[in-house]
């Protein structure tokens, strides 16, 4: 028996009411990230649905804008939560819409660039550290090569670096440029948005020594605003481009404003958690995938003229044979190195008051934070078995899409029809249990679940999209 209960009250029901509850996994979303949604249904008029929805029915009453918390059951099995607006009002009741909200998940700060959100201050230190460290600091200083900082009209103390080291310390009169540690903005997501944020990809040691990339130099400052330092991404695009370099899956638990991010190849690798040969028939019917080789790529900075030519290792990776692509392009890019000095190479104009600079802008970019090496603060685009680039040893499509890569080359795609009950269909609420389990055993092969669409109450068969793997 169906229940829909709002803010724990249950909802009177139209008699044989029906519902359709479509389900989407997140891996196969690489621009958008879907959450739960119900086509559009109708409730009566009752003393009870009057009173959760404000007797909006009455001419007089003002519509509420009010976002209201939403349970499904069947029976006594919990299988969705999510969130219900009401619509609007009919001849015979109350139009409702049901989602799980994902696109204002991160409320007022959703639309908001990270370089427009308030993320505080900090007065500028007699003497910045050197020796970072990158699970309790806001930032470090790396060095950073940069000889077209000031483009040609050069301050005299300018050496063609930022945040320029000798002897122990930094150099003053030249630029500082904060790299804030994405660990850290992660926290103030957590804080500014009431979200906890966890799964495989925070908790990755090589991970958590990521930086930002940035040109917005401390010159005449007097304070380190930490907006200035971050790229012009909202917090969706910043998970999003993230999510399409390093093949991350975004799990939302709404209720319990919970992300969990977790590596796409780790959960193609997963054992199947479920047997559900005997809730299908045997059917034949399959279809290829058809772009089936991987296009992976990033968007370079277009200021930095030291990516006009694209080093070797940073061009675009496709996966070898004649079949269609399917391309992937994150926004995240990063910098090359310098084979002579070792230190991290831009030839790109800075943010600074000097030479009138404040309009230049930087695109999103990651190094390594690797502490003080041989007495000078250091970042790189190689940190362990890590590396930022297309090709060469470590790469990132060898290290995080080999799986996925494997998986598009030969898996091919099947709609069937299954007799689940409550307690399957509780179980394959992805953004709920984070992706497990996602791999189910069908007669003789392992399946990814896909999409879902869900008639509620179950009273027939249910529409499972599988991909074999």
């Amino acid at each position: 028996m169906l229940q829909i209960r709002i803010n724990g009250h249950r909802l009177d029901l139209n008699p044989q009411q029906t519902i359709v509850l479509e389900r989407y996994n997140p891996i196969f979303d690489f621009d958008v990230v879907r959450g739960s949604k119900v086509l559009d249904f109708m409730v009566p008029f009752s003393t009870v649905n009057d009173r959760i929805f404000g007797y909006a029915r009455l001419p007089q009453v003002r519509f509420t804008n009010e976002v209201f918390f939403c349970e499904k059951y069947e029976g006594s099995e919990l299988l969705e939560r999510g969130y219900v607006y009401l619509l609007g009002v009919s001849e015979t009741g109350y139009s409702i819409s049901y989602s799980q909200n994902l696109g204002e998940i991160f409320g007022d700060y959703q639309r908001t660039p990270l370089n427009q959100i308030d993320l505080g201050e900090e007065s500028i230190p007699e003497e910045f550290t050197a020796a970072a460290n990158h699970l309790t600091d806001a930032y470090c200083l790396p060095v950073i090569s940069n000889p077209a900082f000031y483009g040609t009209t050069l301050p005299p103390d300018f050496a063609g670096t930022i945040n320029t080291f000798e002897t122990g310390s930094y150099v003053a009169n030249t630029p500082k440029v904060p790299m804030l540690f994405l660990r850290w903005v992660f926290k103030q997501i957590e804080i500014l948005c009431n979200f906890k944020i966890k799964g495989q990809f925070v908790d990755d040691p090589i991970m958590q020594r990521l930086i930002l990339v940035n040109t917005f130099s401390m010159d005449s400052a007097t304070v380190i605003n930490y907006s200035n330092h971050l790229p012009e991404l909202t917090i969706p695009d910043l998970l999003k481009e993230l999510r399409k370099l390093f093949n991350l899956a975004l799990f939302f638990d709404v209720r319990n404003r919970i992300l969990t991010i977790q590596y796409v190849d780790n959960l193609i690798q997963q054992e199947p958690m479920l047997d559900w040969s005997r809730k299908f028939a045997p059917v034949a019917t399959r279809a290829p995938e058809s772009a089936r080789r991987l296009e992976l790529d990033w968007e370079v900075d277009s200021n930095d003229g030291r990516m006009k030519v694209r080093p070797e290792d940073f061009q675009l990776y496709q996966s070898s044979g004649d079949s269609a692509l399917f391309a992937i392009k994150s926004k995240f890019s990063t910098l090359d190195i310098d084979p002579i000095s070792g230190r991290p190479v831009m030839e790109q104009p800075g943010i600074s008051p000097i030479n009138n600079q404040m309009n230049n802008k930087f695109a999103p970019r990651l190094l390594f934070w690797k502490g003080v090496i041989e007495g000078e603060p250091t970042a790189g685009n190689v940190e362990g078995e890590y590396r930022l680039a297309w090709h060469g040893s470590s790469n990132l499509a060898a290290t995080f899409w080999s799986e996925y890569e494997s998986f598009r080359a030969w898996t091919d795609r099947r709609l069937l029809y299954g007799d689940l009950t409550s307690s399957d269909v509780a179980r394959i609420d992805l953004h709920r249990t984070a992706g497990e389990p996602m791999k189910v055993y069908i007669q003789g092969r392992n399946y990814l679940i896909g999409a879902q669409r869900i008639g509620l109450p179950l009273r027939g068969l249910s529409e499972v999209e599988l991909w074999g793997v």
